[in-house]
Formats: C-alpha cells, sequence, structure tokens
C-alpha cells in the first residue's frame, strides 16, 4: 500500500470487479448467505481478485469471513464443505481461502489490531456490514506490522511439516507458494522503528528487505521467485525454509536492523 500525504497507509481501492470473477464471487455469496447465514456477520475480498488484477485460472480467491461467534467443528466443516464445492465449480480460480475470524477477535485487544489493519486497508465488503468503514487508517509503525505477522514463525512450521509428508505434486506446489508468500510477507517485522514507508507488493518487501540484509539478498530472490513460479523440489525448499525462519528469529530475539 502506499503511503499518503498525511503518512497513513493507502486502502485496495475500488476499482471494479474483473467480469471473468463475478460468477464465482457471487455464488461463494449466495452460499455462505444461504447456508451459513446466521454465522456469519461479513464477508470480505482481498488479494488479486479485491485489486481487479486476478490472472483466470492462476490467481486464488481469497475471502475474509467475520463470524458473529467463535464457529463449531460442525460450523467449520459447513465453511469447508461451502469452501471445497465452490472451488470446484469454478475453475477460474486456482483456488478459494477463507481466512477466518469473529466479531470478538475484531474487537479484541491482541488480535484485533491486526484484522482492523487487514479490513480497512486490504480488504472489500460484498456482504453484511463493512466494519472497515468505522476504522481510521493505519499510519506505518513497527508495532503494525508485528501484529500482523507475529504469527510467522508458527506458520511456516506447519507449511515445513505439511511439505514433509510428501503432498502430491500440484498441492506441493500450492504450499511452496503460499509459504513463500508469507516468507516474504513476514519480513516486514524486521523494519526499523523510524521506518515511515510500507510496502505493497512482494517485490516491495523484498527490495526493502535486501537493502537491509544484503547478505540473505540471494534466500529473499529464492523465495520471491518462488512465490511466483513454485518449481521448487520440496525437500530442497524446507531445509531453506527452515534455515531462513531460524535467521529471521535470531535477528527478532537480537532486535538489530541487520545482522552484520
Amino acid at each position: 500500500m502506499h503511503v499518503d500525504a498525511d503518512g497513513l497507509i493507502g486502502t485496495v481501492g475500488e476499482a471494479p470487479y474483473q467480469d471473468e470473477f463475478c460468477p464465482v464471487l457471487k455464488a461463494v455469496r449466495f452460499r455462505l448467505v444461504g447456508d451459513a447465514g446466521s454465522l456469519v456477520h461479513s464477508i470480505y475480498v482481498y488479494g488479486s481478485v479485491a485489486a481487479g488484477c486476478a490472472i483466470p485460472g492462476r490467481s486464488d480467491l481469497d475471502l475474509s469471513l467475520i463470524l458473529n461467534t467463535p464457529p463449531s467443528m460442525n460450523e467449520r466443516a459447513l465453511l469447508e464443505r461451502i469452501r471445497q464445492e465452490t472451488e470446484s465449480d469454478h475453475p477460474v480460480v486456482s483456488k478459494i481461502d477463507f481466512d477466518i475470524g469473529s466479531l470478538g477477535d475484531f474487537a479484541s485487544p491482541d488480535a484485533g489490531m491486526a484484522w482492523r489493519y487487514w479490513l480497512k486497508h486490504h480488504c472489500r465488503c460484498i456482504e453484511g456490514e463493512d466494519l472497515a468503514s468505522g476504522i481510521v487508517p493505519f499510519a506505518p509503525s513497527k508495532a503494525l506490522a508485528l501484529a500482523v505477522n507475529d504469527d510467522f514463525s508458527t506458520v511456516l512450521g506447519q507449511y515445513v511439516t505439511l511439505l514433509r509428508e510428501e503432498p502430491p505434486a500440484r498441492t506441493s506446489q500450492r504450499l511452496v507458494r503460499e509459504a513463500s508468500r508469507k516468507v516474504v510477507r513476514a519480513t516486514n517485522i524486521l523494519r526499523l522503528e523510524t521506518d515511515r514507508d510500507w510496502p505493497a507488493t512482494l517485490e516491495d518487501h523484498a527490495e526493502r528487505f535486501c537493502r537491509l540484509f544484503p547478505e540473505q539478498a540471494r534466500e529473499m530472490r529464492y523465495f520471491l521467485e518462488q512465490a511466483h513460479e513454485p518449481v521448487a523440489e520440496p525437500a530442497d525448499f524446507t531445509r531453506r525454509l527452515r534455515l531462513f525462519k531460524a535467521w529471521m528469529e535470531t535477528v527478532i530475539r537480537n532486535d538489530t536492523p541487520s545482522s552484520q
């Protein structure tokens, strides 16, 4: 996201949705409202579909669901069934993802900052009360970067575990792509307290990281490549992912702007 003249982070904007993706947006909204209407408070789209730059057959459909209450196991199973069936019916998207939270998460002192930032700056409401409308735009800060990415170690560890299970090639490629994107974006937590920029694209994140940590530029280029074209052999990828994760954890513990 760009930073405006007042030092505030920009939003995703309101570009028209691409015609190719309107049917799947309509379908997933219809299913969620029809089959889980009492559970769902509001539905948001983010990512390339929200920005109006998705590629048919290649891009994911990313949705954030704010629920009225935390879901039960049965309710999670219902949402997963809706996700899978809609994904199967609409090959225009490579995958449908649900990022699930509740009104309690949105309001909480801990997780709420990340959710409020996410809805305000990355999401567009397609159903229900738009919670983002009452949120003041955020300014760049290290605290915000930490709130958004504080789960990076856990999430990357989960990707390592999943890839070690030797999934089918298509699943493996998806996991490599997702893990690489998480790595690149998570590096924003290594920013300085005085930094006033805010990276928007994967390339923005990679560029600012390489300026701070030139000794890790080769690894960053590797993860950036895999984020776009996931062709890495899973065993080698997990090895490099584990090493980079450990390196990041060390830098964070030392709380220094450079590992030099």
